[in-house]
């Protein structure tokens, strides 16, 4: 029997999104993250890291299975690839990095799938976030318009 996969993601060097989780987690952090980075960009106080998924969607995320970096691209991989023979590194590469076009398939259609399950149909997230951050804005517009008349009425009716 085999361990399950485990699984971190990063933004850049700085914001770690998930740590050493199996897939469910995973999938758990990325709409956790998602959901808070447009409260805050609603707020106007969101991080570059945030505008990063906002923009460039799943693509942004760096992700590691069992401390290798997965790569979905494949000419991308095979670039670095091509690279690392011409400096004799190519073993070291295979060791830290793989290629799993698969997985980042999987990503974006249990994530939307899960985003349906919630109330918002959204195209692939794969390239950009923007639509899903536009619907879960208004949303929380009007969620939060809601709460101020609430708000505003009950300090009125105590005077």
């Amino acid at each position: 029997m085999t361990a399950e996969a485990r699984y971190t993601i990063r933004i850049g060097e700085s914001r770690v999104v998930a740590e050493d989780v199996p897939y469910e987690a995973m999938l758990d952090r990325i709409v956790e993250f998602t959901v808070r980075a447009a409260v805050a960009r609603s707020l106007d106080e969101y991080d570059w890291e945030q505008e990063s998924v906002r923009r460039g969607g799943l693509r942004s995320l760096q992700i590691f299975r069992d401390r290798k970096a997965l790569w979905g691209d494949r000419e991308s991989f095979e670039e670095q690839l091509a690279e690392a023979r011409r400096e004799n590194v190519e073993q070291r590469f295979r060791d830290r990095n793989a290629l799993d076009v698969s997985l980042w398939e999987r990503l974006d259609r249990d994530l939307r799938a899960r985003w349906r399950g919630a109330g918002y149909q959204t195209p692939s997230l794969v390239a950009d976030m923007k639509k899903l951050f536009t619907e879960l804005q208004r949303e929380l517009g009007e969620r939060t318009a809601t709460v101020r008349e609430g708000f505003v009425r009950e300090i009125v009716a105590r005077e």
